[in-house]
């Protein structure tokens, strides 16, 4: 049985028991477990190509790969694991982040570099790569660079699934319909 299914199930339960208490506390737990599932961070591309070497790396800025697939895609993580500022550790990734250029004293020599990032929260936008995608230069392992930065977190580089869509319209008709009820009930 799916997780729809089963919140449908129980979401009626609830309703035809006219429960109001088992009511609220539903709606509340359903939307931890909403939240709790979009916290668990984006998919991202991870690779790297120098001068063509990764063809597949080298591809647009642009995911069309569903939330949550798995395994059989080249380069695809999901979900992307990032290091955070002054912290130990992994943390679930808010942005992917493309950083494409070239060498500035000989063209030819190109890099691309694909992964993802977190906001660490800093007061400040420019100790943070992800809130500012920028063209200039920069420096990679001792050599300048000609290039792009491009960080993204939304829907258009990881597309979101149908299934979040629909809990969220259900918890909205629920937070209604127990609003009308609780009026209807003890006004």
């Amino acid at each position: 049985m799916k997780t729809e299914e089963i919140a449908i199930d129980l979401f009626l339960y609830l309703f035809c028991s006219l429960n109001f208490i088992k009511i609220i506390l539903f709606i509340y737990i359903l939307n931890f477990y909403i939240s709790s599932v979009n916290s668990a961070g984006i998919g991202c591309f991870v690779c790297s190509s120098f001068n063509g070497s990764n063809p597949d790396c080298e591809d647009t800025f642009n995911s069309t790969v569903e939330r949550g697939a798995k395994g059989n895609i080249a380069n695809y993580q999901f979900p992307c694991w990032a290091f955070k500022k002054n912290r130990q550790g992994l943390f679930p990734a808010d942005h992917c982040i493309k950083v494409s250029g070239y060498k500035s004293n000989d063209p030819t020599q190109t890099i691309v570099i694909r992964t993802c990032a977190l906001d660490s929260g800093t007061l400040t936008a420019d100790t943070e790569i992800v809130r500012i995608s920028h063209c200039g230069h920069f420096k990679y392992e001792g050599s300048q660079y000609t290039g792009c930065v491009q960080a993204c977190d939304t829907d258009g580089c990881n597309k979101i699934s149908a299934n979040y869509n629909f809990t969220n319209m259900l918890i909205a008709f629920a937070t209604i319909f127990s609003f009308r009820l609780f009026i209807h009930l003890f006004f």
